[in-house]
């Protein structure tokens, strides 16, 4: 699901910035070319409803490095207004809840929750025959 959730977002990125933006799906240590995006799950949980029912959560972060430093609050709320309007689900499976912006350090970061309601499917034994009042059944 985590690898399905980034997939998707990468895709989405694409589509909206074209080629000439960079996107990474692990933390860059060195040698980030800009304009980028670095997408990561930061944190995942799980809530137990009724009847076999969870819904699981993931927190995506989402950062964005400016390409002219000098041009960073612009380039930012540009990014900031493009994930408020077009990002508003994930490949058109996944909500996106609870979608922040803040700018620090030089870098927008950008996080939101989405979720999921899932099924657990249980495979159980079918009874072959039943005896009731001294008749079986076949």
């Amino acid at each position: 699901m985590v690898n399905d959730i980034k997939a998707l977002l990468i895709q989405q990125l694409r589509a909206a910035y074209g080629p000439g933006v960079h996107i990474y799906d692990e933390p860059v240590k060195q040698g980030l070319k800009t304009p980028a995006f670095i997408v990561l799950i930061i944190h995942d949980s799980q809530t137990r409803k009724l009847h076999r029912l969870a819904e699981w959560e993931y927190l995506v972060n989402v950062t964005f490095f400016p390409s002219d430093p000098n041009e960073f609050y612009t380039e930012a709320d540009e990014v900031s207004q493009t994930f408020k309007m077009d990002f508003r689900y994930i490949g058109n499976l996944f909500h996106v809840h609870k979608l922040e912006a803040v700018k620090q350090d030089g870098a927008l970061v950008i996080t939101f929750t989405v979720k999921k309601l899932v099924r657990e499917i249980v495979t159980e034994t079918k009874m072959n025959h039943l005896t009731f009042g001294g008749v079986t059944s076949e």
